[in-house]
């Protein structure tokens, strides 16, 4: 999001004076602030202007806050709006009847200047990461077009809306012609200063309600509301013509670079979800290559001996593969991204640094001695790497504190494993390692958070990795815990809470990975041996 674009706060609350002090803490943070002096008018301004966050009092007339923040969960214009309720109600029923109910915090008045501006600022800081994450996944990183996953969600909507509405929508396929030539013959470095040039090309003549991306390999796909077919067309040859007349030049040596095209439309006369008008541009775009390429085929034209195509044959398969590729790529960079905020965790909390890389070699490790799935043992892997990325919500002397923690702060400590999922829920890319990262402090006896789940109902993946977790936690030195346990007593009390705390299968496969590692593990105290040594 560009830095000059100004956050909005909602402050709603009866006591005028609330309302001016809270008006001015929030323009010293360079904030907008707007204010309600009731719930209705606050429901009101939430709806029109949706601000990045709420502040809500819980004791006002009419309709409270609890009830206020019922509403604003239960309205999908609004639901999605973080919450903070600022109350005079300070007791512990209160703070989690707030939080039941969809609030991310909660602060008791009088409250502290800095303690509110800390926690608003937490708050804004996971929705940047929430926003940039969102972004990288849905751009296509080589051309900084959508990706084919923002893309289908955009003709999605726009479908759904041309059939309430009336209208049509106009999908146009692009393939570069002999591409592979290009790759072969000049490089793929080569190939690539071609993929971006086109997609400039193509964004830059668009119209702004528009939309183009790159679908797979040397493939795009350019959607455009409300044209018919006949205007269509024009746009795609007109689209077609401009990559032709480029000045290509690779290496040095001016080259010929031209495109094949299929065009489908929705026009509003018969049923049609997103994959099929795709389809239709597809085996357009498939005859167009078949006519020779350089060349715009619409679908209403095909001939019927066109119509007729064979998907699984070694053209599919090779696009299959790439969409797979490209897939595992975007999965590869956001999690670059991510390491890249995770910096600002450790900042807070030093002892995170190791503690990723450890749980990350012991989850490894126990899933090979429970002989689960390649698949499960790559989601735990990056689980292992995202499953702290909440604790950016923790404050710091909360997350430092050498003392025993009060009820709220063991509840704000709670939170992260919901705070982590709901950082990676917007990508789309790790919903498997979402279940698992949100489940990984549940007990098998049912004790645990955030759900309460028991046994087997709790994911296999969450069992694996809170046995990881918790035997790295219990072996690191970190400042409000100077004197871990010895390997032997962390095992031994691992192994002691099997059935209650921890899946009896799971414990199991951990003595087997700990006695085949035992003269490395636990990887904390050897490695603070080693550095010792030198």
């Amino acid at each position: 999001m560009s830095e000059s674009v100004q956050r909005k706060i909602l402050v709603i609350d009866d006591s005028k004076t609330n309302l001016i002090l809270l008006k001015a803490h929030l323009n010293n943070m360079g904030l907008v602030a707007l204010l309600a002096d009731n719930a209705v008018e606050g429901i009101s301004i939430a709806i029109d202007q949706k601000p990045d966050i709420i502040l809500l009092d819980v004791m006002m007339p009419d309709i409270d806050g609890f009830e206020t923040c019922r509403r604003l969960k239960a309205d999908n214009r609004t639901s999605s709006i973080p919450v903070i309720f600022v109350s005079a109600k300070d007791q512990s029923e209160d703070k989690i009847s707030g939080l039941k109910l969809g609030a991310i915090d909660y602060v008791t008045k009088p409250f502290n200047k800095g303690e509110l501006q800390a926690r608003i600022g937490i708050v804004l800081q996971m929705m940047e990461l929430q926003e940039k994450l969102l972004l990288l996944a849905n751009t296509d990183e080589l051309t900084k077009l959508a990706n084919r996953r923002h893309f289908f969600q955009i003709l999605d909507r726009e479908l759904l809306q041309a059939k309430i509405r009336g209208g049509s929508v106009s999908v146009m396929m692009f393939d570069v012609d002999h591409f592979k030539n290009i790759n072969d013959t000049y490089g793929h470095l080569a190939g690539d200063k071609i993929l971006q040039q086109v997609g400039r090309t193509l964004s830059e003549n668009i119209y702004p309600m528009d939309m183009a991306a790159r679908y797979g390999g040397e493939e795009f796909v350019v959607m455009m509301p409300g044209m018919p077919v006949g205007i269509a067309m024009q746009r795609a040859q007109k689209l077609a013509s401009q990559i032709d007349k480029n000045n290509w030049e690779v290496n040095g040596k001016n080259i010929s670079v031209t495109v094949s095209a299929g065009v489908a439309v929705f026009d509003g006369a018969e049923s049609i979800d997103p994959y099929e008008l795709i389809r239709r541009a597809d085996d357009a775009l498939y005859a167009a290559k078949n006519r020779g390429r350089n060349c715009v085929v619409p679908y209403d034209q095909l001939k019927p001996q066109e119509m007729v195509k064979t998907h699984h044959n070694g053209d599919f398969v090779e696009l299959q593969t790439k969409i797979s590729s490209l897939a595992q790529q975007m999965k590869e960079q956001t999690l670059g991204v991510i390491s890249a905020f995770t910096k600002a965790i450790i900042v807070k909390d030093p002892y995170l640094a190791s503690h990723i890389e450890n749980v990350k070699i012991y989850t490894e490790e126990i899933a090979k001695y429970m002989e689960v799935s390649q698949i499960l043992v790559d989601q735990l892997r990056t689980a292992s790497m995202l499953h702290d990325l909440g604790k950016i919500i923790i404050p710091n002397n909360i997350l430092h504190k050498t003392t025993t923690l009060s009820d709220e702060e063991l509840r704000t400590i709670q939170r992260h494993p919901i705070a982590s999922a709901d950082i990676l829920a917007p990508i789309g890319v790790f919903n498997q390692e979402i279940v698992i990262i949100r489940h990984h402090h549940e007990n098998y006896d049912g004790t645990g958070y955030p759900n309460g789940l028991v046994g087997r109902n709790i994911p296999i993946g969450s069992r694996i990795l809170a046995v990881a977790n918790v035997f790295d936690a219990m072996t690191s030195a970190k400042p409000w815990n100077p004197n871990p346990k010895s390997e032997n007593e962390a095992v031994e009390e691992i192994v002691s809470l099997a059935g209650v705390q921890f899946d009896p299968e799971v414990v199991e496969a951990f003595k087997k990975a700990y006695a085949a590692n035992a003269s490395v593990w636990p990887l904390s105290q050897k490695q603070a041996l080693e550095l010792a040594v030198k």
